[in-house]
């Protein structure tokens, strides 16, 4: 494996990850003091300070994640590029009120890194495409936790507003620090919070189980090449889409998400490549790292990540 890095396109990763550190430190201001906030910071440059904690939480999520993938790619000699960060420009339409841009967007696309050479053995696979998921996980756990003690308990709003869906490890914290809460209240979510429960969504989106996404990855791993595994594969990925599909008549983004990976899945084939060797059978460590990752997914799934609140 070669370990040189060239110097261009190194900074083209730099590049990307401060502006990415621009985009969600404005994301954060934005989500800390409303709608306005990009604007208001051409007078106040301050108030973009209020964004660092949102900007250091979802970064610190997205690189655990992404480095989980990096290091074991490199243990098991697999080429892979350093992660391409990619910032989100929604924040700019905040200089006009009233717009989409005046809701929540998180400041990032996330993040991804590209291998560059074949998987020597379905141990080696399940590594690279598990341990991302699980580090991200470990590290937005201890996050949202944090983010939920920053968060306050208030009554229902009157008002419409917008809902951000709950997942079981979300409601399992929120039960630690606040006990059982009635229909009339909700949780308040801190700048924090949201960065973990963004990092949530992120993880549980790469963890269905198709083509190139994180549990494709795992799957195949997990069931091999042979014509019964292919044919598991292809039902799951059915699956799959048809559920995204039902989804979507709830939060339309599933739809895009589909949509996408329906694309992508056009462009590169729909069937994962297969390592080199696909007779070593996975070790018990790797099999416990693809229950960890259904464990994952189940704890992080949002049906309606975001939908809007009617009382």
């Amino acid at each position: 494996m070669n370990d040189t890095y060239p110097p261009l396109r190194l900074r083209r990763h730099i590049l990307l990850f401060l502006g990415t550190v621009a985009t969600t430190v404005c994301a954060g201001a934005m989500l800390t003091h409303g709608p306005g906030t990009t604007l208001a910071a051409f007078y106040y440059p301050t108030l973009l300070l209020d964004g660092i904690p949102f900007s250091l939480s979802i970064l610190a999520i997205l690189t655990a994640h992404e480095f989980g993938h990096y290091l074991q790619a490199r243990r098991y000699g697999v080429a892979a590029t350093l992660p391409y960060y990619l910032p989100s420009p929604l924040f700019l339409l905040d200089l006009a009120p009233a717009t989409f841009g005046a809701m929540f967007n998180p400041g990032t696309f996330g993040a991804v890194i590209m291998t560059r050479s074949g998987y020597p053995d379905r141990r080696a696979l399940m590594a690279i495409g598990a341990s991302g998921p699980i580090a991200g996980f470990v590290v937005a756990v201890p996050i949202l936790a944090y983010g939920i003690s920053l968060s306050n308990v208030v009554p229902m709003p009157d008002t419409p507003g917008l809902y951000m869906g709950e997942p079981i490890v979300f409601q399992l914290l929120s039960l630690l620090f606040f006990g059982n809460l009635s229909d009339a209240y909700t949780v308040m979510l801190h700048p924090v919070g949201i960065a973990a429960w963004f990092g949530c969504l992120v993880t549980m989106m790469n963890l269905f189980p198709m083509g190139q996404l994180d549990g494709g990855h795992i799957l195949c791993a997990l069931t091999g090449n042979g014509p019964t595994a292919r044919k598991m594969q292809r039902i799951l990925m059915i699956l799959t889409i048809m559920a995204l599909a039902v989804m979507g008549f709830y939060f339309s983004g599933w739809w895009v998400f589909c949509g996408m990976l329906l694309v992508i899945g056009r462009l590169t084939g729909f069937s994962h490549p297969m390592p080199v060797d696909d007779h070593t059978p996975l070790s018990p460590i790797c099999k416990a790292m693809g229950l960890a990752a259904l464990a994952i997914f189940i704890l992080t799934f949002m049906p309606v990540p975001v939908d809007i609140y009617f009382p």
